[in-house]
């Protein structure tokens, strides 16, 4: 037997450690430091920090929506010790538990005790990031104990719910860069955080999607003026012009008269935001008016005086689209330039026109685009959910018009969400621009398609329409250089995929389903590029993005 040298299997441990750390400090994806932290100890203390500072716990709710306590794993304490931005996820119901079958009550107590002691273990003046997307709202208790450990050094708090407790001498962030809360209920609470933060805050999140969607549910029309609005209740508050390094402002389900009503010049706001996401809002048509009416005044200002937009990023979503609302986004994108991202969803209406009509302003520096237009929720097989585009048919020629365009005013573009004509033979056939754009890298078709038998599938598997679809619209590509295209998704984006709103369904079906497809090129004998089409799960798309959840073309999402 041959003699086995230690010192040849320790010469990597026997490293000096500003080594180590440079390794470490190299390797940014979590399977990697994951891999490097199971090769020896040594390295597993120095990988612990890195690989534990960001640290997300999915937590399950039983079928009396209570928490599933049970199923809350322990953790090590040196990877508490190492946490810098916590997660807490609404996780699935677990079908397999005999408890989730009672109908019990929440257990409060055991959820502030099992947060508090996590909070209490990390060191004090660590924490950089709490988020807390769960369906249950963020205990009074929690926060507290949140902000007398944490707060020196807390900078984004995310909720989807903040308990509606206003205790006087009760302890507010007084540092916070990021606030984000997905349902803000009478808006009080809110205003004071807001208030308190005025001078540091860079985003701004609020809405009612708590109450959106579960009118959503009952009724489909009018839902927007049917959920309390609190909009105007918080701006007696705190007003946007007082937050002077405000960049990112996001509104979901609210009522969005307050902002363009009631004082001179109320939307001048708008020349320090690069991101303005507009959801399901009311008056969202009054505030693009509003909008271009505050960009003509600057224009017409003296050349000190004069302010630009520096807007980046803009999306869209509107359950009830109007031509007063077609009429407003059209003159809105017209009025600025400089957009790189841009997501349109509208439901119940055919789209505005051709791309070229709105894009001309912000192709050159667009990098992600979505149209879509749905004629009804996608549930309902019962109709025919292939034509995005509304009642007037989603054609191969209008697809191909609006490909055509996009191509030619968006060189630059790296993501596109947009539908497919699936059910139109004549698409087979034609060819289009797209293998032009060099930069597109992920392409994510937002419908599927139908049959004649209400099957979301047809005659083809889900991985087989992929593979159609790149033959039909790649064609045979013949030397060159290798295609840009790397990720390709098919099917919806929704709501409940994202915030498990749903917990007594444990995997919703496949045409709710966005499917994600990794592409491999490589060029045969013959010297054409040809796929590998490889399906990989949500899980790994989030790892190899380095978000949770999905940003870019998959950010934006439908309510069902």
């Amino acid at each position: 037997m041959a003699y086995h040298d230690s010192s040849h299997t320790s010469a990597l441990v026997r490293l000096a450690d500003e080594l180590k750390l440079q390794i470490i400090n190299e390797l940014s994806a979590r399977h990697d430091l994951l891999n490097l932290c199971l090769t020896c100890r040594t390295f597993e203390a120095m990988t612990m920090r890195a690989l534990y500072k960001d640290f997300d716990i999915s937590i399950p709710q039983n079928r009396g929506m209570g928490w599933d306590i049970q199923a809350l794993p322990p953790f090590r304490t040196d990877a508490i010790r190492s946490i810098k931005r916590l997660t807490i996820r609404n996780g699935y119901l677990h079908q397999q538990n005999p408890t989730s079958h009672r109908r019990l009550r929440p257990d409060v107590a055991s959820l502030e005790a099992y947060v508090c002691g996590i909070i209490h273990r990390i060191p004090v003046s660590q924490l950089y990031a709490f988020s807390f997307l769960h369906r249950s709202a963020l205990p009074y208790e929690v926060l507290q104990s949140l902000i007398r450990h944490q707060n020196a050094t807390l900078q984004e708090l995310r909720v989807y719910e903040l308990e509606a407790v206003c205790k006087p001498g009760g302890l507010l962030p007084q540092s916070l860069k990021v606030f984000e809360c997905r349902s803000i209920m009478e808006g009080k609470a809110l205003g004071r955080i807001a208030k308190a933060n005025r001078g540091t805050l860079k985003a701004l999140r609020l809405g009612q999607e708590k109450a959106l969607v579960d009118r959503y549910r009952l009724d489909r029309t009018g839902l927007q003026e049917q959920t309390v609005q609190p909009l105007e209740l918080l701006l007696t508050i705190v007003r946007f012009q007082e937050m002077h390094r405000l960049e990112e402002l996001c509104f979901y389900g609210l009522n969005l008269s307050p902002l363009f009503l009631g004082s001179t010049n109320p939307t001048s706001f708008i020349f320090g935001l690069k991101r303005l996401t507009l959801e399901s809002c009311s008056g969202t048509a009054e505030l693009l008016h509003s909008l271009v009416a505050t960009f003509y005044e600057a224009q017409k200002s003296s050349f000190l005086n004069k302010r630009v937009a520096q807007l980046k990023h803009f999306l869209l979503r509107h359950e009830a689209p109007s031509p007063q609302l077609k009429t407003a986004l059209s003159r809105f994108l017209s009025s600025f330039t400089g957009l790189e991202t841009l997501s349109l969803l509208l439901e119940n209406a055919t789209f505005l026109d051709r791309p070229c009509s709105f894009l001309p302003n912000h192709g050159v520096t667009l990098k992600t685009l979505v149209l879509e237009c749905r004629i009804q929720p996608r549930e309902n097989l019962g109709l025919d959910t292939s034509r995005p585009f509304g009642a007037g048919a989603y054609t191969q020629v209008l697809w191909q018009d609006t490909i055509e365009d996009i191509c030619q005013l968006c060189p630059n573009l790296e993501e596109l969400g947009t539908g497919f004509p699936w059910n139109d033979e004549i698409v087979r056939l034609g060819k289009t621009s797209l293998p032009t754009l060099k930069t597109l890298k992920t392409i994510h078709i937002r419908n599927f398609p139908t049959c004649t038998h209400l099957s979301q599938l047809g005659d083809y598997s889900i991985r087989e329409y992929v593979s159609k679809f790149i033959e039909w619209v790649f064609p045979s590509l013949v030397g060159g250089a290798r295609p840009a295209l790397e990720i390709l998704a098919l099917g919806p984006t929704l709501y409940e995929t994202r915030w498990r709103s749903n917990p007594s369904r444990r995997q919703p079906p496949e045409f709710l389903r966005t499917h994600y497809f990794c592409l491999d090129w490589a060029k045969t004998r013959f010297g054409r590029w040809s796929p590998m089409v490889t399906n990989v799960s949500e899980h790994y798309m989030e790892e190899i993005r380095g978000q949770k959840p999905l940003a870019g073309v998959f950010e934006q999402v439908w309510l069902r």
